[in-house]
């Protein structure tokens, strides 16, 4: 199998065994796989500001991981039920990944915070009140992940087009 170019070329293909009323619980998830791995990039950033962003990518993963949990009150036997189906979901995110440089990296994951930010506006759809204006304001949150990354690799090219002047 090839590397995975894309968080969803590696996940989407999981969505169809998936039962329909899980698929924010496999969400909730990877929210927290993402999290990890803004946890490890910040513990090797040298910058200050791009660590406390990094961090700030972090907890809004979590708080996306935790609200959709706190809407399954089952949700530790889906979670296992999901890991039981899935037990490669950490390597699946690791292979995308892979031999990539941080930048890179930066550039994946940015692109899959557009992909949650899709599947928080498709839960908001699905659902009404307090809840839809909940996954709005996640959406949002995924947003802000995938523009501070931007922003750092933005910064990144603006660098290193000054240093070839």
């Amino acid at each position: 199998m090839s590397q995975p170019e894309s968080i969803t070329d590696a996940f989407l293909p999981l969505v169809p065994d998936v039962p329909e009323a899980d698929i924010p619980m496999l969400v909730a998830m990877l929210e927290r796989i993402a999290a990890g791995k803004y946890r490890g990039w910040a513990a090797t950033s040298t910058d200050p500001v791009e660590r406390g962003g990094l961090i700030a990518c972090e907890t809004r993963e979590i708080e996306i991981a935790e609200f959709i949990e706190s809407l399954y009150p089952d949700s530790t036997s889906i979670i296992d039920s999901l890991n039981a189906k899935f037990p490669d979901l950490q390597s699946r995110y690791d292979a995308v990944m892979e031999g990539r440089s941080r930048l890179e990296q930066f550039r994946i994951q940015s692109e899959g915070e557009q992909g949650g930010a899709d599947f928080m506006e498709q839960f908001a759809s699905a659902n009404v009140g307090a809840v839809a204006a909940r996954f709005k304001s996640l959406a949002a949150c995924e947003e802000a992940n995938s523009k501070f990354l931007g922003a750092v690799l933005s910064e990144h090219e603006r660098c290193k087009s000054l240093s070839m002047e």
